[in-house]
């Protein structure tokens, strides 16, 4: 590993107090499985501090992951816009887009996307049509490539929603919408409430441009060799691809072997 510049406690030697960790492109290869390294490295460090995952991906996925390492603390997923338990399935806290502005983005990706998907009252509907209660925290949306996608991260003002570019582990290309606001960094901030430790104590570790707002508040930022180089600015170190366990070496280092 290779450290940035930025200055950091936990790398002069103090433990992260929690620890977030991305899925895709960070612990989840394509064929959605993590390696037994990496599966042993978060269960250890679960066992030590407060650990969660923390992905864009919808909180049935991000419920099963989690199920699958071990954890069972509060679970951030859809981008922070919801806190849940991994073994209720129960959100513990949703951030809710208003219905007109879900209404407008919806009507606006399907005309200019393949696919649209939402989480809706905690359930993954794929077809807008079916969508009954507008109680959505995330609206998904499939580019067929990464310009696009970027393209529509700019169509709305940053006081109406949230909107990020991101790529999932087979490399295509999504715009993910939340509440405005609502972000990984929302997501870190109340999962550290809720488990009692302060964001700046927080470890974190991603890939990609929608880890940048937790990279922003967390004290310890762990970038994957292959993430974006604004995320890489960002970082407090940098650890090796997904391919060569990357994540595991992060939190053998900087967790279990403090």
């Amino acid at each position: 590993m290779t450290s940035a510049p930025k200055e950091n406690a936990t790398l002069a030697g103090v433990m992260p107090s929690g620890l977030l960790i991305d899925l895709d492109g960070t612990v989840l290869p394509e064929n959605n499985r993590p390696t037994s390294r990496v599966i042993d490295a978060i269960k250890s460090a679960s066992r030590i501090i407060p650990t969660a995952v923390a992905s864009g991906r919808v909180q049935d996925d991000v419920g099963h992951f989690a199920r699958l390492f071990g954890l069972t603390g509060p679970q951030v997923s859809e981008n922070g816009a919801t806190l849940i338990d991994p073994i209720t399935g129960s959100a513990i806290n949703r951030h809710i887009l208003e219905r007109p502005m879900a209404e407008q983005v919806v009507s606006d990706l399907r005309q200019a996307s393949s696919r649209v998907l939402v989480c809706d009252s905690g359930r993954f509907i794929d077809n807008p049509d079916d969508i009954k209660d507008w109680q959505i925290t995330i609206i998904m949306a499939k580019f067929d490539n990464e310009s696009e996608a970027r393209e529509w991260t700019n169509k709305y003002h940053a006081d109406s929603v949230s909107v990020y570019a991101t790529v999932d582990n087979l490399g295509e290309w999504y715009v993910d919408v939340t509440q405005a606001g609502v972000d990984k960094a929302t997501g870190a901030r109340d999962f550290a409430k809720v488990v009692g430790v302060d964001p700046s104590e927080l470890m974190v570790i991603g890939d990609g441009w929608n880890d940048v707002p937790m990279f922003k508040i967390a004290g310890t930022a762990i970038a994957m060799e292959d993430a974006s180089t604004t995320l890489l600015e960002l970082a407090t170190a940098r650890t090796l691809s997904i391919d060569h366990d990357g994540a595991a070496l992060a939190i053998e280092k900087y967790v279990l072997n403090r």
